[in-house]
């Protein structure tokens, strides 16, 4: 099914001045409008007489123009920030905010340096340095915060010396997909995803390589990932196979670490990375056992 076509302000003005003056409005868009604007209309509308017209169009009676007047009022001031325009409604959680931050930290600036990119892709890195030619995604915070243990484990990744002195961004979950993020990727000639090997990892990493204006991705893994999965009790179920499979065969960075989560049908998180490895065969699994 189609996703439904959002309406707009002006039309949901007009919406509202004909259900005032008791004019025929069609009752499907006057109630996915209020519903995408925040606004509690349809208890009125069950309480008013409603007269069929034609097709989807209705006549409503009896509702208390009061209430009609102070939505068209709410309706008519416009922020320039959308997202303080859907609080002003109070249904905030209905639009994006007006930019998004992006934390960075490296050896050459170990203590974590707030850059800000506003929604039309300025980018203000304030007391932040000049980017490096090379970055690395960190998902998760723990191994955001050890910069000495995540530095260390890139070499098990198969990258260079070069990369020591790669721009080491906060992922914070999924919110590093966001498309606002996309003018401070690109200052970057490589990327490197340290995304969890779990379907949530891999499918974060596919939504990068899908918007295809940005530079190489890697999804990086140490070499002795197969045996930490291996090593791991946490398996993955039937749904979350067939989202592996789509997200392998259709994006060739997901394709390794995607394809020995599918292969051993166990995930873990990547705060295990930071346990060393034994040097026997035998790895602790993700319960420290």
């Amino acid at each position: 099914m189609a996703p439904q076509r959002r309406i707009s302000r002006a039309q949901f003005l007009s919406y509202l001045n004909k259900l005032k003056q008791g004019q025929p409005v069609p009752e499907q868009r006057l109630k996915q409008a209020a519903h995408q604007f925040g606004l509690a209309i349809i208890p009125l509308l069950d309480r008013a007489k409603r007269q069929h017209v034609k097709r989807d169009l209705v006549i409503f009676t009896g509702i208390d123009p009061t209430a009609i007047t102070e939505w068209q009022a709410a309706m008519s001031t416009e922020y320039a920030s959308t997202r303080i325009d859907q609080a002003a409604l109070g249904n905030s959680h209905n639009a994006r905010v007006s930019g998004v931050m992006l934390t960075v930290r490296s050896q050459r600036q170990p203590h974590p340096q707030v850059v800000l990119i506003d929604a039309e892709g300025s980018i203000n890195v304030g007391a932040a340095g000049p980017p490096a030619e090379r970055a690395v995604i960190v998902e998760n915070l723990e191994n955001f915060l050890n910069l000495t243990g995540t530095l260390a484990l890139l070499p098990e990744c198969g990258l260079g010396p070069e990369w020591q002195d790669a721009d080491i961004l906060y992922g914070s979950g999924n919110s590093i997909t966001n498309h606002l993020l996309t003018p401070a990727f690109q200052q970057y000639r490589e990327i490197g995803c340290l995304f969890d090997p779990d379907i949530g990892g891999v499918r974060m990493c596919d939504t990068l390589f899908q918007r295809g204006n940005l530079p190489p991705l890697y999804f990086l893994a140490p070499a002795d990932l197969p045996a930490r999965l291996e090593a791991s009790l946490r398996t993955i179920d039937k749904d979350q196979r067939e989202q592996l499979a789509m997200h392998i065969r259709r994006s060739p960075p997901c394709a390794h670490v995607g394809g020995l989560i599918f292969k051993t049908g166990k995930h873990i998180e990547q705060e295990t990375y930071l346990i060393p490895s034994p040097p026997t065969s035998e790895l602790p699994n993700e319960s420290g056992l």
